[in-house]
């Protein structure tokens, strides 16, 4: 296959993953056997919808460009893969990942920088990432929120008509 061909298949596969992407990051993946990257994409693919791209980082840029993407460039140095999470419950890819590193004791094998909703990630602003309740949660306590007002007011109501009940009854 010539490396013009390879290129267009790599800028392909790459907005193909672009594709319902909602958070980018690539790692460091000096010194990863072959058998780890694919036991890593298997573990991706399987809890968390996540893909994973070993590809040159000029590659991926030119993908990105002209996309809300494009800010990942800063983070395109070394021997990046790129994992593209395509649900919206980023901290269970997150944790997926760092899992993994931990069991495999993969520790020079860092997440680089990050995009998420077109802002820039430094590593160490990942915690507030993994932390971020999934939309499913959110959801939740905004309808929770608005469930217990609605409740009060109908046992107000019913708290009236029980007490002027009473009233008619005691007259």
């Amino acid at each position: 296959m010539s490396s013009l061909r390879r290129a267009l298949l790599v800028a392909g596969k790459t907005k193909l993953n672009l594709q319902n992407c909602h958070f980018i990051t690539g790692i460091n993946y000096n010194g990863l056997t072959v058998k780890q990257l694919q036991e890593l994409r298997g573990i991706l693919r399987e809890n968390s919808n996540t893909k994973l791209l070993v590809a040159k980082n000029t590659l991926v840029f030119k993908a990105l460009e002209g996309t809300k993407w494009e800010s990942l460039k800063p983070c395109m140095k070394g021997m990046n893969a790129w994992i593209f999470v395509q649900t919206e419950d980023i901290p269970a890819a997150l944790k997926a990942f760092v899992n993994f590193q931990k069991e495999k004791k993969l520790f020079d094998n860092n997440l680089g920088g990050a995009v998420f909703e077109e802002k820039l990630y430094a590593p160490q602003d990942y915690k507030v990432i993994e932390t971020m309740p999934s939309r499913d949660d959110v959801y939740g306590m905004m309808f929770g929120g608005l469930h217990w007002p609605g409740l009060d007011l109908v046992n107000t109501l019913e708290a009236t008509a029980v007490s002027e009940n009473e009233s008619v009854a005691a007259a």
